[in-house]
C-alpha cells in the first residue's frame, strides 16, 4: 500500500512538473502572434529561444515518461494557431489568390496578380494581391498544392473572411500533421523510430507549419509514405507517394539522381538502355519544342524572367555561400549570374553523393532513406541563394528517425534570419549570418568527422 502510495505521488510530481514546462514552452509561442511580429526581432529571438530551452528541458527529462501530454500539448497548441494571424510569412495569401485563379478557371503558371481582374469582390482582390510578396510574379506552387488551395477558396467565395480562410487553410495542415503522428505511433517500436516529439513540440514547427500555413507538413507526409511503402516492397505505391510529394513541392526532386543510380546498380543493362531511349526521347521531344517553337520560347523567357527563373537571379535570403561568390563576380558582365553557377555545382555535388550513396545495402531502408534525403537537402542548402527558416521542417521530421544532429541545430539557430525586417529597407545582418552558419556547419564538421572517427575506433 505505501509503495503504491509513494509511485502515485511521485508520478502526480511528474505530471505537475511536466505540465508546468509545458505551460511555459507554450506561453510566449501562444502570445507572440498577437502582439508582435517578425520585425520586432529582440522579442521574436526571447520568445523562441526561450520557449526551446523548455523544450529540449522537457524532452530530457519527461519525454519517455509523458508523451501522452507531449502530444495533446502540441495538439492544443496547434488549434490556438487557427485563430491566430500569421506574423511571420505572406505566403498564405499567394495560397488563396493561386486558388482564386484556379477556381475560376484561369492558370496561375500563366496569369499575373498585378494584371489580372477576377471580377469578384473588389476588396478581396485587392487584399490579397497587396498582402502577397510576389504581385510581379508567376505562382511557383506543384498543382497538388493547387488543389489543395481550393478548400479554403471555396469558403472564401462564399464570404467568409481572408483570416477565416487562411485557418481553413491552417486546419488542413492539421489533417496532414496528425496524419504523421498517426503513421508514427503505429511504427514507433520499429528501427530508429527515435522520439517523435523532438518533432511534434519544436517551436520553429509551430510557428512556421501552422502558425505561417507553410506546407512543408504535407511534403514530408507523402514523402514519409513513400519511404515507408517501399521499405514493404510497395513500388508502385511507393512512387504514387513521392509523386505526390513532388507535386505538393518540387523540393524531393533532389532524390531523383540517387534513386536513378540506385536502380542501374540493381537493374540489367537493358533495362538501362530502355529507360535511357524513352528518356532521351521524351525530354528531347520536349526540349526541340520549347526552343524551336514560339510557344515555347515565349513560355520559357516569361518564366525565367517571372516565375521560377527569379529564384535563381533575384531572390536571395541568408545563403552562406552564395553570398560569399556573389560578392567575387558582382563587378562581371553578368552580376546576377551566381545562383544559375551555384545551381549548376549543386546539380554535379547531388550526383556524385547519390552515385557513391547508392551502392549501400542496408536491411533498414527507412533510416537510410531518410539519412540519405536530409544529405540531399543539406547539400542543396549549401549551395542555395534563399535558405528560410520553414526549409528545413521536412528534415527536421526526418531526423528523428536518424542520429543527424545539425538540422536540429540549424532548425534551432534559423530564427536569427527574422533579423532581416528588423530596419528597413530590409538587408541580411552580418552577425546572424556568420553565427548561423558557423553553428551549423560546425555541427555538421563535428559529428560527419569527428564523431564518426571516434565511433570507428
Amino acid at each position: 500500500m505505501i509503495n503504491i502510495l509513494i509511485r502515485s505521488a511521485n508520478n502526480w510530481r511528474e505530471n505537475v512538473g511536466a505540465s508546468t514546462i509545458l505551460f511555459f514552452w507554450a506561453f510566449p509561442l501562444a502570445v507572440f502572434p498577437i502582439f508582435f511580429g517578425r520585425s520586432d526581432t529582440w522579442q521574436l529571438c526571447g520568445a523562441f529561444f526561450f520557449s526551446l530551452s523548455l523544450y529540449f528541458l522537457f524532452l530530457k527529462f519527461f519525454s519517455e515518461g509523458k508523451a501522452k501530454i507531449g502530444i495533446w500539448a502540441g495538439i492544443l497548441l496547434r488549434i490556438w494557431f487557427l485563430f491566430t494571424p500569421v506574423f511571420l510569412s505572406d505566403d498564405t495569401f499567394r495560397f488563396l489568390w493561386d486558388g482564386l485563379l484556379v477556381s475560376e478557371g484561369l492558370s496561375p503558371y500563366s496569369e499575373l496578380p498585378i494584371h489580372v481582374n477576377l471580377g469578384l469582390d473588389q476588396g478581396l482582390e485587392k487584399e490579397l494581391v497587396s498582402k502577397m510578396n510576389s504581385p510581379k510574379y508567376y505562382s511557383v506552387y506543384p498543382p497538388l498544392l493547387q488543389i489543395l488551395f481550393l478548400v479554403p477558396v471555396f469558403f472564401l467565395k462564399r464570404g467568409l473572411s481572408v483570416f477565416w480562410a487562411i485557418s481553413i487553410w491552417k486546419g488542413i495542415l492539421i489533417l496532414f500533421e496528425l496524419g504523421i503522428l498517426y503513421i508514427f505511433l503505429k511504427r514507433k517500436k520499429g528501427e530508429g523510430s527515435g522520439n517523435f516529439l523532438k518533432y511534434w513540440l519544436h517551436p520553429l514547427v509551430l510557428w512556421e507549419g501552422i502558425g505561417n500555413g507553410h506546407p512543408e507538413p504535407i511534403l514530408f507526409f507523402f514523402l514519409f509514405l513513400g519511404i515507408l511503402s517501399w521499405e514493404k516492397g510497395k513500388i508502385i505505391e511507393a512512387f504514387l507517394f513521392y509523386l505526390a510529394s513532388i507535386l505538393t513541392k518540387i523540393l524531393p526532386l533532389l532524390a531523383l539522381p540517387f534513386l536513378f543510380f540506385y536502380w542501374c546498380r540493381r537493374s540489367t543493362i537493358r533495362k538501362v538502355l530502355l529507360f535511357f531511349g524513352g528518356c532521351f526521347l521524351i525530354l528531347g521531344s520536349a526540349l526541340i519544342w520549347f526552343l524551336l517553337s514560339e510557344t515555347g520560347e515565349k513560355i520559357l523567357e516569361e518564366h525565367w524572367k517571372k516565375g521560377i527563373g527569379v529564384y535563381f537571379t533575384l531572390f536571395e535570403f541568408h545563403g552562406g555561400l552564395y553570398y560569399l561568390l556573389k560578392n567575387l563576380i558582382r563587378l562581371t558582365w553578368y552580376p546576377y549570374s551566381t545562383g544559375i553557377v551555384l545551381g549548376i555545382f549543386s546539380i554535379f555535388a547531388i550526383c556524385f553523393y547519390s552515385f557513391r550513396i547508392s551502392k549501400t545495402e542496408t536491411n533498414y531502408k527507412t533510416v537510410f532513406l531518410l539519412t540519405v534525403w536530409i544529405h540531399l537537402c543539406g547539400i542543396y542548402y549549401f549551395f542555395s541563394s534563399t535558405i528560410h527558416p520553414w526549409y528545413f521542417l521536412p528534415i527536421l521530421a526526418s531526423s528523428v528517425f536518424t542520429k543527424t544532429i545539425w538540422p536540429s541545430v540549424a532548425s534551432g539557430i534559423w530564427i536569427l534570419s527574422y533579423s532581416t525586417y528588423s530596419s528597413f529597407p530590409f538587408y541580411d545582418k552580418t552577425w546572424a549570418l556568420v553565427l548561423e552558419h558557423f553553428l551549423v556547419f560546425g555541427t555538421f564538421f563535428l559529428e560527419n568527422f569527428l564523431l564518426l572517427k571516434d565511433r570507428r575506433r
